[in-house]
């Protein structure tokens, strides 16, 4: 009896120390956690939601983007900023579907894009880069259904222009009221205005070098062009 008495004894004893180192292991491993460079840290990630204090997602990272709690239902590729209703505030990264008036339309391009949406949802303002042509383009929108582009810019190789445009919604009449156009390879630079009853209301035009070009169209739609000598 007196033996296992010793035995167990010894045992709790030796039980009692391991508990202790280990109680003391994890006190120094807390107090001086180990090291690591980040340098080489790479996380692998099929997406990221990132949500606010009440537990609404408001950024969503993916290919393609997690639609949870997301207004929209269409597939897009890249990073969305959602606002607390869900709706696409800021969206970076493949084009993706064009979302206007409540309903979704294929884009002419392929190619990626940083775009700004009001709190509908609907483009307000993109700067892209165009797969099919090599372009870049920046536009601003005036918004609603038919508003269309206010003020757009391109670029591609040889050729550049910037259109300033009317707020037309549903009316009839030129959108393109302001537009300067340049090419290139043809060395030819075009400025042109115009109101809603007629483009080109004022039309200026350069072209290698030789006269360039002025017309005009009065009210009552007489066209008068006037040449680099003065006469008409």
């Amino acid at each position: 009896m007196d033996k296992t008495i010793r035995s167990l004894e010894r045992k709790q004893k030796l039980q009692t120390i391991i508990i202790v180192a280990l109680i003391l292991a994890i006190a120094l491993l807390y107090m001086n956690p180990p090291h690591h460079s980040t340098d080489n840290d790479i996380i692998h990630a099929k997406g990221i939601v990132i949500h606010d204090e009440e537990g609404k997602p408001r950024i969503a990272m993916g290919f393609p983007i997690s639609n949870e709690n997301r207004f929209r239902n269409d597939t897009l590729n890249g990073m969305v900023f959602m606002d607390e209703k869900g709706v696409d505030r800021i969206h970076l990264g493949q084009h993706g579907k064009l979302y206007l008036g409540g309903e979704y339309y294929e884009r002419s391009n392929d190619g990626w894009s940083l775009f700004f949406n009001d709190g509908k949802g609907e483009e307000r303002s993109g700067y892209g880069f165009s797969d099919d042509d090599n372009s870049v383009g920046l536009g601003m929108d005036y918004g609603g259904e038919f508003g269309g582009e206010a003020i757009y810019l391109y670029a591609a190789p040889g050729l550049a222009f910037m259109t300033l445009n009317a707020d037309l919604q549903e009316q009839k009449g030129i959108r393109d009221r302001i537009v300067f156009w340049h090419e290139t390879d043809k060395d030819l630079s075009i400025a042109k205005i115009s109101d809603s009853k007629k483009d080109g209301r004022i039309f200026l035009k350069a072209e290698n070098g030789g006269n360039p070009v002025i017309s005009l169209t009065d009210s009552l739609s007489n066209q008068l062009t006037i040449t680099n000598d003065g006469h008409n």
